[in-house]
Formats: structure tokens, C-alpha cells, sequence
């Protein structure tokens, strides 16, 4: 988990300036109503900053997709004792890992400074609107998830839509039957995302209810209450963890499926050579992976729109 560095920006300082320089931070707006905690507004308040973290890590993307393609070069040609699929393969990698870095370093100082500033905002906004400490309180620590949202659930989100796309047009390259069998994955994962988003939405709404008590819990220091709501905690956390293993347990059986058919239709692909079999599989491989990081985007967003019912509900 990133470690927050707080950046303060320079009224009217460019938001895509370098980031490994840090710049004062913006006075803050003056807040009317609860419409500015709705992403839209806090993404319009904030674009430049976050489109240009999305710029970075839709290259990085890119780079990754193509590794499996450089990985199949590289072993065909040395196979046949050439040199430039190597060459390649170490261009592909250093870019990757050049992009990667800088996108890191940027979007931790960015969305750092982002929830500096909206944790601001939400806190004098529902203190002035009357609402109590201890739930100001939870919710501040909530509000995190409305930065995560932008930081951690659109980047898994584009990362799942490369992942899923791009390995199924690059698989395509190679043979039409290995994508009727990724595709026919989709059917499954589509029943089963279904199902637990609603699952998880009422298990989040359960959760936060608990811990927007927590405060009230530990000043009234009685032992009794405080033990019931920690379990109380522990048993919706371990409710939404079953809820994950679940759902994806069903969809690993679904996966091992594709993985045998995939193998053993590229095993019979005409004048296959080794270097094709690994990028296919290493292809098939991101596709899953894509598929696998659809139920922690799930409950991030069932989260999140529980969150932000309670923001916009201020009693």
C-alpha cells in the first residue's frame, strides 16, 4: 500500500508539473453542498493531475501487452541462433520498467495531495452541517475510497480492459479457435460478477454501519461493548472474504477449462514453433489474470457507493 506523501500545489501551478518536484497546494474551495463529494466534481477538480497518471499507466500497459510477443521472438530466434528477438526483449523491459517507475512516483504524490484536500473539505463541511465527531470521523478515514476509487479501481480497471482486450486481439494474431474458447470465459464471468456485486453491496453496507460506530464504542470504555463491535467488525470483514473466495473458486474451474483447451489447440496450430506456444500461453495467462482482479473491482465499487450514500445523507 502506497505510503502518503503530502504535496502542496502552488496556486496556479501547472497539476502536470514533474513529480519529482513538489509544489505548494491550492487554497482550498469553499464547499456549498454535498455535490462536491460526487467523483465527477472531484475528477473535474482534479483531471490534469489524474489523466495524466492514467497517460503513464496506459503506456506501461501497453509495454506489458507486448512482453508475451517479445518473450515468443526472442526464443524463436535463439533457437535458430539469432540475436534480435533478444534486443527486443531488453528494449521492451527497460522501457516497461522506466514508465512503471515514473508512474508510480507521480500518482502517489498526486492522490496523496488529492485526499489532503477533499479529507479537508468533507470534515469542515459535515461538522458546519452538524453532524457529530465520532461519525465525521469514520467517514474521513471513508473518504479515502473516494481518491482509492481514482488511485486503485479505474487503474485495475484499465489494467483488466488491456489485460482482457488487448491479449484476446493479440491471441487472434495467432489462431481464431483460441479465441472462441477465451471468449467463451466471458459468459460465466459475467453471471457470477452479477451476483456478487450485489452480494458484496449489502455485506459493505453492514460493515461501514459498524464502523461508524467505533468511536462512540471505545469513548464509552466499557470492555463488553467494545469486544461485541470489534467481533461484530471482524465477522462482516470475514463475510466479504468468504464472499471473494467464493466466487473465485467457481471461477478457477471455469479458467482450468480454457487453460487445457488453449494448450491443446496450440499444440496443433500448423508449423507452430516453441516461441508462439509460450506467447499464446503467456496471452492466456494476462486474460486470466484480467479476469481474476474483476472481484476485488467489484467490491472496491460496492464500497464505494455505499460511502457515498452516507456522504450525501449527513444524519
Amino acid at each position: 500500500m502506497p505510503i502518503d506523501i503530502p504535496v502542496i500545489l502552488r496556486a496556479g501551478a501547472d497539476p502536470v508539473s514533474s513529480p519529482f518536484k513538489s509544489s505548494p497546494s491550492p487554497r482550498l474551495r469553499p464547499i456549498s453542498d454535498n455535490s462536491s463529494f460526487r467523483l465527477q466534481t472531484l475528477f473535474a477538480q482534479n483531471r490534469l493531475r489524474i489523466l495524466a497518471t492514467y497517460t503513464l499507466f496506459t503506456i506501461e500497459n501497453l509495454l506489458r501487452l507486448a512482453q508475451p510477443f517479445a518473450l515468443g521472438w526472442a526464443i524463436n530466434d535463439l533457437l535458430t541462433g539469432k540475436l534480435l528477438g533478444i534486443g527486443v526483449l531488453v528494449a521492451q523491459h527497460i522501457l516497461h520498467l522506466v514508465v512503471s517507475l515514473t508512474r508510480q512516483v507521480y500518482d502517489t504524490r498526486t492522490f496523496s495531495s488529492i485526499y489532503s484536500d477533499l479529507a479537508t473539505r468533507m470534515i469542515v463541511s459535515q461538522r458546519t452541517s452538524g453532524v457529530d465527531v465520532s461519525r465525521v470521523t469514520a467517514r474521513a478515514t471513508l473518504s479515502r475510497e473516494f481518491v482509492e476509487f481514482f488511485e486503485r479501481s479505474i487503474p485495475m480497471l484499465m489494467k483488466v480492459g488491456f489485460s482482457v482486450a488487448g491479449s484476446v486481439i493479440m491471441l487472434a494474431w495467432y489462431d481464431g479457435m483460441i479465441v472462441a474458447c477465451c471468449l467463451g470465459l466471458l459468459i460465466p464471468a459475467a453471471l457470477l460478477s452479477h451476483h456478487y456485486s450485489r452480494l458484496t453491496r449489502r455485506l459493505s453496507r453492514g460493515l461501514h454501519d459498524e464502523l461508524e460506530r467505533e468511536v462512540d464504542v471505545i469513548h464509552s470504555r466499557n470492555e463488553i461493548d467494545v469486544r461485541r463491535h470489534f467481533d461484530e467488525v471482524a465477522r462482516w470483514r470475514i463475510r466479504l472474504s468468504n464472499a471473494e473466495a467464493i466466487n473465485f473458486g467457481l471461477m478457477e474451474c471455469f479458467i482450468l477449462a480454457a487453460i487445457v483447451a488453449v494448450l491443446f489447440r496450440a499444440c496443433q496450430l500448423p508449423a507452430v514453433q516453441a516461441g508462439d506456444i509460450f506467447a499464446v500461453f503467456r496471452y492466456l495467462m494476462l486474460l486470466l489474470l484480467g479476469l481474476d482482479n474483476l472481484p476485488r473491482l467489484i467490491q472496491q465499487v460496492s464500497r464505494l457507493r455505499d460511502v457515498s450514500s452516507r456522504l450525501h445523507n449527513p444524519a
